[in-house]
């Protein structure tokens, strides 16, 4: 490597980079600590070696810095001018004049990342994610090494389910800036709806450890994964471990520590956290629908309909509420009623739990 080369990667802060890579490998197959300090030195030693083969090419395709022009700008003619304004009217969501604004800016000066970017989260506000992701795009073009940009390219892909791409904008994230463990845990929530379990808790593991390496408590995030992962894999007493450890309760790790007491049959102390859940928006049908479940586990049918009819008032997309509503209808006599619902339940349940069972009521009602 040339002394051309190394000077490019001093300015570019590439000599912060550690040699530890988020690798879609089970604990089984590569144990943790083979990515961690504190391995042989034959071992560092080629991992080393590795990551610089990687940054030489890496930087080899590197956009470079997009830095301001050394000139001086009449107020007309000032490309930051127009930035500002842009972002000002960004913070007042008048997205029409913020996009106005920074396109001016991109055409007194084609050469700014952060102009790009800046335009990518309009187009993202106002969820046009398609636009966002070309114009992201560009801003990388410009400054490849440009992590917020990576960053909001990975927030784009998870929130269209395109979990594949987010981990891979996130990767980068974290190539970029190994100190930024807190990225690890944006890929761990792409692993679990891949339903890849053991690499989620494995990233997990790396987490913690960085975590103790840069003297830095782990937060509530981690926390809530790692009870949701224990929640999927049916441990329910250690997910509520884990749940119970975060500071601030959000309404998914109230859910989650109900549904894990729900699953262990603990059904009084479950409710108490669905309770909580409609202290804080009683517009959310799903709580009525678990409060719904509490009264049919006492057997109290009455006040299990009415939990589940208003479930249904709120939130139409609770198929599974017509299961319990028909089976309460059975049971008061009501078969006209019951076999409406299990033929509701039928036709637009998207996870027919039940649906084995519905079939033989609706086959042994329609013989009546």
């Amino acid at each position: 490597m040339g002394k051309k080369e190394l000077h490019e990667m001093r300015r570019r802060g590439f000599w912060k980079l550690k040699p530890v890579f988020l690798f879609r490998k089970t604990p089984e197959n590569v144990p943790v600590s083979s990515f961690l300090p504190g391995n042989k030195h034959s071992f560092q030693n080629i991992i080393s070696i590795i990551s610089l083969i990687l940054l030489f090419q890496f930087i080899n395709h590197c956009a470079p810095y997009s830095l301001p022009e050394k000139k001086t700008y009449s107020e007309k003619d000032d490309p930051y001018t127009y930035y500002i304004q842009s972002v000002k009217a960004y913070g007042e969501k008048n997205y029409p004049l913020a996009l106005e604004n920074i396109n001016q800016s991109i055409l007194l000066n084609k050469d700014m990342a952060k102009f790009y970017q800046m335009k990518g989260e309009i187009y993202r506000a106002q969820f046009d994610y398609t636009q966002a992701l070309i114009v992201f795009n560009q801003a990388l073009k410009k400054r490849s090494n440009f992590i917020d940009v990576h960053v909001s390219i990975g927030e784009i892909y998870q929130v269209q389910d395109q979990y594949d791409e987010a981990i891979r904008a996130y990767k980068r994230v974290f190539v970029l800036d190994p100190q930024k463990i807190d990225i690890i845990l944006r890929i761990v929530q792409c692993y679990i709806p891949l339903d890849e379990l053991d690499v989620a808790q494995y990233n997990l593991d790396i987490y913690e450890k960085s975590a103790q390496e840069y003297s830095m408590p782990l937060n509530d995030d981690y926390f809530l994964l790692r009870g949701e992962i224990l929640f999927k894999l049916n441990k329910y007493e250690e997910s509520i471990t884990f749940l119970q450890s975060i500071r601030k309760p959000t309404q998914k790790s109230l859910k989650l520590q109900g549904l894990d007491y729900y699953r262990l049959g603990n059904y009084e102390t479950g409710v108490s956290f669905f309770n909580k859940l409609l202290n804080i928006d009683k517009e959310i049908g799903e709580w009525y629908f678990y409060r719904g479940i509490y009264y049919y586990q006492k057997n109290d049918l009455k006040d299990a309909q009415t939990q589940f009819k208003h479930a249904l008032s709120l939130d139409p997309g609770l198929t599974k509420t017509q299961y319990y509503l028909g089976k309460i209808y059975l049971a008061n006599g009501d078969e006209t009623a019951a076999l409406e619902a299990f033929n509701l339940y039928r036709l637009e349940s998207a996870d027919p739990d039940f649906i084995d069972e519905v079939n033989e009521l609706i086959s042994s009602l329609n013989k009546k």
